[in-house]
């Protein structure tokens, strides 16, 4: 083998390393970014549930509070 194909030889596989690592930190720049897009969104829906929830409790608490006085009217009626 000469100096020249010896040389060549390197530069090819220095050349399919690149190209290997290339691809892999593709791959895992694809997959950062759909595990960040998938975080976004679990984010998001987590936000509109707190806030349903927040609003259900709320109102939860008004309709007791308001059976609560129901109950202390009827209660009140019957003892008459």
């Amino acid at each position: 083998m000469t100096e020249g194909d010896f040389t060549q030889v390197k530069y090819w596989f220095d050349l399919a390393i690149k190209a290997i690592i290339g691809v892999v930190v593709s791959l895992i720049g694809l997959d950062y970014r759909a595990v960040k897009t998938d975080l976004v969104e679990l984010e998001t829906a987590k936000y509109h549930m707190t806030t349903e929830v927040e609003i259900l409790k709320n109102e939860l608490g008004h309709i007791k509070r308001s059976l609560d006085k129901i109950d202390d009217k009827l209660g009140k009626a019957i003892n008459r």
